[in-house]
């Protein structure tokens, strides 16, 4: 079985290839709310995923916050994230998913572990 890490990049390299544009900075909320919703539900589960393998690495409280948000919008489609999305049409869909969650399971800034990562 994969490893939660590596099925993250597995999941965040195929939005990347197949949606070269999402990493553009002139992708806006307002191009992502023109997807699908089977699209939409993909690219916020591979953010929170990567969130989650990143906190797990730094805050293991976090990561288990950001896996019950998850858990619980999933389904209804990540609804907080589509409706910041509708209120912030300008800014990049990454920027606002990543601030919803931040707001429901706190700062995504950790401390360097080694003097080389400042």
């Amino acid at each position: 079985m994969l490893s939660r890490k590596a099925l993250a990049l597995a999941t965040l390299t195929t939005i990347v290839c197949a949606q070269a544009s999402v990493a553009e900075e002139a992708f806006k909320s307002s191009d992502f709310l023109a997807w699908g919703t089977e699209n939409q539900r993909g690219y916020i589960t591979a953010a929170a995923t990567a969130a989650g393998v990143i906190a797990n690495l730094n805050r293991a409280g976090q990561a288990k916050c950001i896996d019950d948000w998850g858990a619980n919008y999933r389904e209804g489609g990540y609804q907080p994230v589509i409706e910041a999305m509708e209120k912030l049409p300008d800014y990049h869909p990454m920027a606002v998913t990543i601030a919803v969650m931040q707001k429901a399971c706190g700062s995504f800034e950790y401390a360097p572990k080694s003097g080389a990562l400042q």
